[in-house]
């Protein structure tokens, strides 16, 4: 296994009421966020680095309080970009 580094620019919908988000790769929760700033002029890039074996891996964001919606719209895995609407990896055998 080796240590890879994903990065995700995640935006807010609506920064009117407290939020928060999780930040999941496959079923491990890294990191809980709450978002308190006007959506209009901010993102929180977060950068992750996992222990991930060979095979195909997921990045999931979820709402876990308030009634924004969150996105993704930069996604890089070890500095390449990859498609934000489609948040999976792959790591070569």
């Amino acid at each position: 296994m080796d240590h890879t580094s994903v990065t995700v620019d995640v935006y807010s919908d609506s920064g009117v009421d407290p939020s928060a988000y999780r930040v999941y790769v496959d079923d491990d929760l890294l990191t809980e966020r709450s978002w308190i700033w006007p959506s209009y002029e901010i993102f929180i890039r977060e950068h992750i680095v996992v222990l991930a074996g060979p095979g195909k891996h997921q990045v999931r964001i979820e709402r876990c309080q308030g009634s924004s919606n969150f996105s993704v719209r930069g996604f890089t895995v070890n500095g390449v970009i990859h498609d934000p609407d489609n948040l999976s990896f792959n790591i070569p055998s």
